[in-house]
């Protein structure tokens, strides 16, 4: 019997487990190893061979795990895990229009779904995000808050997906801004995550005179940012973020390439793990250029 969980071919994060009459394989993406290990470590710790990165297919790595290995309810559990981790957010990593330019820098990213559709129009997520960002001074109090609630109970659901293991090493960060762009949806997003988790809150101020970066191609948009990033544009306590692990709130995910850049800024400053949690996925991967 084989299964695999999935749900489109754009979310990076798969499990395929194949049970046959002596044990168990599973095989995923190399770089969910880790956080497989954190949620269900008891699979590795219990498999003769432990994971083993295939011989046959790139960015794969495979688990073997005899029956008298395994307690089956750990296996009905991680069966379970598996349905939910990669169907219930989208799990995001480098596109071909940013791969050339990134490595590992941001370690996950999750978004909790696309933003529209096609053929259907907006999601439900997409719909609060776009309201929420740009039909913000339409809106009375009470709309506004309902469509904040949407979003903060999938993505307060969705951090169950995260390895937290101490919370004392883990911070929360939204996007570097001004003092005005802190009064936007997504600053007051990571800020209310980080009320809810109960971890710390890092500021970076954009201090540097930003230019447009809508119409830039995603090349002149990296070398922007590491202009800015680069020299001293953006001011936070490195205290907060060194040997520390950021979780890392925005609203759009659409090439990526302010997300992977902030990440690479905070490794930088001796940021131990960058996770990225954002509202929703665009259908596009290039920018708007």
């Amino acid at each position: 019997m084989e299964q695999h969980f999935d749900r489109f071919r754009r979310n990076d994060f798969w499990v395929n487990i194949h049970k046959n009459t002596d044990a168990y394989n599973i095989s995923t993406n190399s770089k969910y190893v880790n956080l497989i290990n954190h949620f269900f470590p008891i699979l590795e710790r219990n498999s003769p061979t432990k994971w083993k990165i295939s011989n046959n297919y790139e960015n794969m790595s495979n688990l073997w795990l005899p029956h008298r290995c395994c307690d089956q309810d750990i296996m009905t559990k991680f069966i379970n895990w598996s349905e939910e981790v990669t169907k219930e957010v989208l799990w995001l990593n480098l596109n071909k229009n940013i791969k050339e330019f990134y490595d590992d820098e941001l370690d996950y990213c999750i978004a909790l779904d696309f933003n529209i559709i096609y053929g259907e129009g907006r999601t439900k997520l997409g719909e609060a995000e776009y309201q929420l960002k740009y039909k913000n001074k339409d809106l009375n109090l009470n709309e506004k808050e309902q469509y904040v609630c949407i979003i903060m109970r999938k993505m307060l659901d969705s951090c169950k997906y995260i390895p937290f293991t101490n919370k004392s090493n883990w911070c929360v960060s939204p996007m570097p801004a001004t003092e005005f762009g802190k009064t936007k949806f997504a600053w007051n997003l990571a800020e209310r995550l980080s009320k809810h988790l109960a971890l710390p809150f890092i500021n970076p101020i954009l201090s540097y005179n930003k230019p447009q970066l809508k119409n830039l191609s995603i090349k002149e948009k990296i070398n922007t940012w590491d202009t800015i990033y680069y020299n001293n544009g953006v001011k936070l306590d490195e205290n907060q973020v060194r040997g520390n692990n950021v979780l890392v709130v925005d609203d759009l995910y659409q090439s990526g390439v302010t997300m992977w850049e902030y990440a690479k800024f905070l490794k930088t400053i001796g940021a131990k793990c960058v996770f990225g949690i954002v509202c929703v996925k665009s259908l596009r991967d290039s920018d708007n250029t």
